[in-house]
């Protein structure tokens, strides 16, 4: 069975475009190594770039300024974006709690006691502490066989009346590159569009809900407007206009929500007729979010799976896009470049009617 490209990757080109890749709870079995500091800083690029997909592939070109017109398109949008090396590796302070079988690795590795069931105690002790450590290594789209180390100071541990000490040394979690180096984080949504009615056009992204198995029910629903306000302006202007305004939710369950939103001005302009070329220019402000939670279940007979969740904003504050469209009869191909703190690009196929 092919590896999963991620857990968020697997929910969305496995419902947008049925890839069928890998199994979902890969991610999370990865997450439960890591504490909640430690999991932010692991994923934090796939988040940006989830939502740096979902604020682009949105506009090829502005509505024409009429007072009304039929124009609708219906169509698929592809979006990456790319990964530099600077995403790869994370370093970060902060609380990390070792699982069941981390705390006895721990202890078998110090030679606590020759007796397993002692040494059981002396984990359970250091499963129940928190520390305060230094943690690095690969994020998610880092290396396959990247460790994440664990700068340890060391602890007491107790097993009844005796306590002992294991002392500072390196905790190593091997091989937690999820993604092994991936360059680009690939999205892929169905689009909408229909216009024009005193130059605005609205335009939707969406999906039926549907339940995915124990991760709960998959929903996801976008849309927004551009206006053009040469409709007012008495002056022609040599190039067509837009404001616009997007925004989108997408969840799944209670483990994943994501919503994200952009305000950006557009300019465009069609050379020819029946086959036209339209070249557009845009500049945005956006922001994204995204909650995540999860079950950790720490290895101790008898105790509850703690719930980890955290939530996080995506790093794409601006964006500077250029691209162009291609109309051919009744199909229309776009193309964009979108130059921010996570570069990304897009491509749109719409039928127009």
């Amino acid at each position: 069975m092919k590896r999963a490209y991620s857990f968020f990757t697997m929910i969305i080109l496995g419902v947008f475009i049925f890839t069928g890749v890998g199994k979902s709870q890969d991610l999370q079995e990865t997450l439960t190594n890591l504490s909640n500091d430690a999991a932010q800083a692991y994923v934090s690029p796939v988040i940006s770039a989830f939502g740096a997909n979902l604020n682009s592939g949105w506009v090829h070109k502005s509505p024409s300024s009429k007072v009304f017109g039929i124009d609708i398109e219906v169509g698929i949008v592809a979006m990456a974006t790319m990964f530099g090396d600077k995403n790869s590796s994370f370093n970060t302070n902060g609380k990390f709690k070792f699982n069941q079988a981390q705390a006895l690795e721990m202890v078998t590795k110090a030679n606590l006691s020759s007796d397993a069931s002692i040494n059981e105690q002396f984990a359970y002790s250091l499963s129940q502490q928190e520390f305060t450590v230094n943690i690095s290594g690969p994020t998610i789209v880092g290396k396959k066989d990247d460790p994440i180390i664990v700068d340890f100071k060391g602890a007491d541990v107790k097993a009844g009346s005796t306590t002992k000490h294991i002392g500072a040394q390196p905790y190593i979690i091997p091989k937690m590159g999820f993604l092994d180096g991936m360059k680009a984080f690939p999205l892929a949504a169905p689009q909408f569009s229909i216009g024009t009615v005193y130059g605005t056009m609205a335009t939707f992204r969406f999906l039926p809900s549907v339940k995915l198995g124990d991760l709960g029910k998959f929903s996801y629903f976008g849309f927004g407007l551009q206006h053009n306000p040469a409709m007012f302006i008495p002056v022609p202007l040599p190039v067509d206009v837009s404001a616009s305004f997007f925004t989108q939710t997408l969840k799944v369950g209670e483990i994943f929500k994501t919503t994200a939103t952009s305000f950006g001005i557009y300019a465009s302009k069609t050379f020819g007729w029946g086959i036209s070329i339209t070249p557009f220019a845009g500049f945005a402000v956006e922001s994204s979010s995204v909650d995540v939670a999860y079950d950790v279940n720490y290895g101790v007979a008898g105790s509850a799976p703690t719930k980890i969740s955290f939530s996080m904003d995506g790093e794409n504050k601006t964006r500077l896009t250029v691209g162009a469209s291609i109309k051919l009869a009744l199909l229309n191909l776009s193309v964009d470049y979108s130059l921010a703190k996570y570069n990304s690009a897009s491509f749109g196929l719409n039928f127009i009617f």
